[in-house]
């Protein structure tokens, strides 16, 4: 049976900023990581081990 009014879609919850503040620390972390293994001459790229 269709509503004849039907209700309006639910909106998800906007996350804690908490839990922001840990996901914006875990990409950050990542970011530099990431940045430092990047500035690494090409060889020592080669034998150093592959970021995760």
């Amino acid at each position: 049976m269709t509503q004849l009014f039907p209700k309006a879609p639910r909106r998800m919850k906007q996350p804690r900023k908490d839990q922001l503040r840990e996901a914006v620390e875990a990409l950050t972390d990542e970011n530099i990581r990431l940045r430092l293994y990047l500035n690494l001459p090409w060889w020592r790229r080669i034998f150093t081990r592959k970021p995760q």
